[in-house]
């Protein structure tokens, strides 16, 4: 029995051994791409298991659920248009439809997402999709990190990761746990993510351009955290650094101050925080731009009724922007129909990067301000009226940082921009041209004199009234002391006492006098009318008088008054002693010409004092009569015998003086005695008409004083011009051709065109980007105001872009969107 219990046994092994044998050649029997099917159908069943036990909400009845059979089906899409996926549809039966369900899961360091979607009919897709690359920034809804282990150290509270020691604050640290399905704040340092050791050099670009601290390398973590423990001040650290530190304090601000008393309290320290970053790191375009416009908007709080009623704000000192405050105001002033005042006007000017301003403008801010202002009111008078035109004032904050949205300003309904029209701003370029001419020499002086701005040198080259106060006082102080008078002084004293800083040439010589006239002070010797160019060792007299017109001075009658003083005062003066007589009949000859104006009377006198104190010599006078001819020399001294007639007599003292004038010109004495009694006859000078000579016989006076003889008048006035004629080329004055300093034109970029384009586009281009998205008919108005087609603007603006930076600014025809990567290119 046992035999054959052995011998059943082994028959039994024997059968199982044979029908493996028989199941494995089957199985090797199945082709390779069955086995490839069945793998691949068992991992996506796991897979939908997987999901359906993870993700799946429990059956709203009471009685467990039974198992249903899984369907399931595979579908496969790729394209280049659309990112490659796979997808796997499939649903329980037993669940009753409950609405849709979504479940995303971000597989990390990975560009791929995984998704299961339930829809109405309770069925699940579930998608592995990568994420498509796009050029442009969409930023999420700001994720609240209320409910995250996440702290903010305020300014000034240290704390230390990973062996940096962080004093500054400002900071948000901690893990926060949405992060595993996207991080919801880019600055947060999460102190458990891996840092690289030793040091890195903060310098190397480690960061994309929009960067979390959750994904960058350790390096770029490592290097981050050093820039905070050396103060955040390090000017040649890479900007990626700066920028994830800025996006904190916009969360700070724009999330938490909403709803947190303290957070809100912090924005001044903020605000001085960004300034701070700006004055170091302000070369950089596109953090000027971001944190410039951030500090603007916080500043701006509350929008003010009649905001113009107060002083304009200060142009910003970082960014191309306007200053949201002034583009209310304006904005109010032309919905309230009020014009715009001069430093309002001003303050436009000096903010609008669509004003061009060359280099006089910012050299000379100062003096240009006064000077336009000055300007503006002469030409507008209270001020120009701003149009209300079509664009609506809209201001928005573009956040740098990708985890927040763009931020509004309310309270701006109803208000114009007028900023964005064409007509005002022309106005004003206008303006700022023309007193850009008249600064360019003083621009240039304080180019190459930078440290003595208030030198009389450079004063010169400004009208009286934009000198600085120290030299409007010297002036005060010497016009004082003319008085009504006469002052004579060296030309060297004058100059010193307006801070000469060395010798004048000829021009700068003639803008003095054109200085001093406009405040009625008078200066002789008149280089104005082309005298000679005092030295510093010459006197000169200064003396109180009317303002004049200068083609007056070099009138034929003054002319020839002016070349008899010299006669008459280089002839008192041969005997080596002016008498007081002598002076005093030349002044009283002076008073009787009454042909000449009282201004020209009292320049005459100031010419007298200072020919009396330096007279020209009889040989010198000799030299320049001589090339006149005998019959030319009578009729100079004739005239002079005629001019002695004007009041009605002759004194022995004045034919004694006549006699001298007469020997001097070479001429026969006892021929003076004829032309006396031909001038008291009335004839004209060169008259053959004569009468005995009788020496020193003087005209009877007229009963009842000098009466004045206006046809007698008349004929001297024609006399002088016959006269003036013969000695305009004898008696001029030697004028030196004195070289000035060599003009240097200044080469001045400008700066309201931005790569080429005309004022007019880039203004349009300046308004274009101040947001990142806008409708049609918005854009429309802008164009409308600024006098512009839209398309064809458009396509000017793109097509200068594409040339310059390979990208478009705008993409999308309603609305249009702002491509945000050229932001950082354009140099607005």
């Amino acid at each position: 029995m046992a035999r054959k219990r052995r011998r059943s046994s082994k028959s039994g092994v024997s059968g199982v051994m044979v029908l493996g044998a028989i199941m494995i050649g089957l199985l090797a029997s199945i082709p390779k791409g069955v086995w490839v099917v069945l793998v691949g159908v068992a991992i996506i069943g796991m897979g939908g298991w997987l999901i359906i036990k993870a993700f799946s909400k429990p059956p709203a009845v009471s009685s467990p659920p039974t198992k249903q059979p899984l369907r399931r089906k595979v579908d496969h899409s790729s394209s280049s248009d659309a990112p490659a996926s796979i997808g796997l549809t499939f649903s329980l039966d037993e669940v009753s439809p409950v609405g849709e369900t979504s479940v995303s899961i971000q597989v990390p360091a990975s560009p791929q997402q995984l998704s299961a979607k339930q829809d109405s009919s309770g069925f699940f897709t579930v998608t592995l999709e990568a994420a498509q690359r796009s050029s442009h920034k969409i930023p999420s809804a700001p994720a609240d990190l209320a409910g995250a282990k996440v702290r903010w150290l305020s300014a000034g509270e240290p704390i230390e990761v990973a062996g940096e020691k962080i004093s500054g604050g400002l900071i948000y640290v901690g893990e926060d746990r949405n992060s595993r399905y996207g991080s919801s704040e880019p600055s947060l340092i999460n102190p458990k993510l891996k840092v690289a050791r030793g040091i890195v050099d903060i310098a190397e670009r480690l960061t994309s351009y929009w960067p979390s601290y959750d994904n960058i390398t350790p390096e770029a973590r490592r290097a981050y955290l050093q820039w905070l423990y050396s103060g955040r001040k390090a000017p040649h650290a890479n900007i990626g650094y700066v920028f994830l530190f800025f996006y904190g304090l916009e969360r700070r601000v724009f999330v938490d101050a909403k709803t947190n008393q303290a957070a809100a309290a912090e924005i001044p320290s903020i605000i001085a925080e960004v300034e701070r970053l700006l004055s170091i790191y302000d070369e950089n375009h596109s953090f000027n731009t971001y944190a410039s416009r951030f500090v603007d908007f916080l500043r701006q709080g509350q929008v003010l009724d009649r905001r113009y009623q107060k002083a304009p704000p200060a142009p910003l000192s970082y960014g191309y922007e306007m200053p949201i405050e002034l583009r209310i105001g304006l904005g109010q002033l032309a919905a309230d129909k009020q014009p715009m005042p001069a430093d309002w006007a001003l303050a436009w000017v000096l903010s609008d990067h669509n004003i061009g301003k060359r280099t006089p403008v910012t050299r000379c801010k100062e003096v240009f301000a006064q000077l336009f202002c000055m300007c503006y009111e002469e030409r507008y008078g209270p001020g120009m009226v701003l149009p209300q035109n079509k664009t609506r004032l809209r201001l928005q904050y573009n956040t740098a940082s990708a985890g927040l949205p763009p931020q509004e300003l309310d309270g701006l309904s109803g208000i114009p921009d007028v900023t964005a029209t064409s007509a005002a701003r022309k106005k004003l370029q206008q303006l700022v041209d023309e007193c850009t001419v008249q600064l360019e020499p003083y621009s240039r002086y304080l180019g190459r004199n930078s440290s003595t701005p208030d030198a009389l040198e450079g004063l010169l080259q400004l009208p009286v009234n934009l000198w600085p106060p120290t030299a409007r006082t010297a002036l005060d102080e010497l016009k004082q002391r003319i008085g009504d008078g006469m002052v004579v002084m060296s030309f060297g004293e004058l100059a010193g006492r307006l801070q000469s800083a060395g010798s004048l040439s000829r021009d700068k010589v003639l803008t003095l006098a054109r200085a001093l006239e406009s405040l009625h002070i008078g200066i002789e010797p008149d280089v104005l009318a082309g005298s000679r160019t005092p030295k510093a060792e010459d006197n000169v007299a200064l003396f109180a008088t009317q303002a004049e017109d200068g083609d007056l001075r070099s009138s034929p009658a003054y002319s020839a008054a002016s070349v008899t003083l010299e006669l008459a005062c280089a002839v008192a003066a041969a005997d080596g002693d002016t008498s007081p007589q002598e002076i005093m009949l030349l002044s009283q000859h002076i008073d009787s010409w009454s042909h000449l104006s009282g201004a020209h009377r009292k320049r005459l006198k100031a010419h007298l004092r200072l020919q009396l104190n330096q007279p020209p010599t009889l040989q010198s006078l000799k030299k320049k009569l001589e090339p006149l001819a005998e019959p030319a020399k009578r009729v100079v001294a004739a005239f002079l015998a005629h001019l002695a007639q004007v009041d009605g007599e002759v004194s022995p003292a004045e034919v004694k003086l006549l006699e001298r004038v007469y020997k001097t010109l070479q001429l026969d004495p006892q021929s003076l005695y004829s032309d006396l009694h031909v001038a008291a006859s009335g004839s004209p000078v060169g008259s053959s008409q004569t009468t005995p000579s009788i020496p020193g016989a003087t005209p009877s006076k007229p009963v009842g004083g000098f009466v004045l003889d206006q046809e007698r008048i008349a004929q001297l006035q024609r006399e002088t011009e016959q006269v003036s004629a013969l000695l305009a080329q004898v008696f001029a004055d030697d004028k030196s051709v004195d070289s000035d300093e060599v003009v240097v034109e200044e080469t001045v970029e400008d700066t309201s065109s931005v790569c080429g384009l005309d004022a007019d586009h880039s203004a349009f281009l300046r308004v274009l980007v101040s947001r990142t998205e806008w409708a049609r008919d918005e854009l429309e108005a802008v164009a409308s105001d600024m006098e512009l087609m839209l398309n064809g603007a458009l396509e000017q603006i793109n097509d200068m872009a594409f040339e310059h930076f390979d990208m478009p600014v705008t993409e999308g025809e309603d609305p249009f969107e702002i491509n945000p990567e050229i932001m950082d290119k354009l140099p607005l």
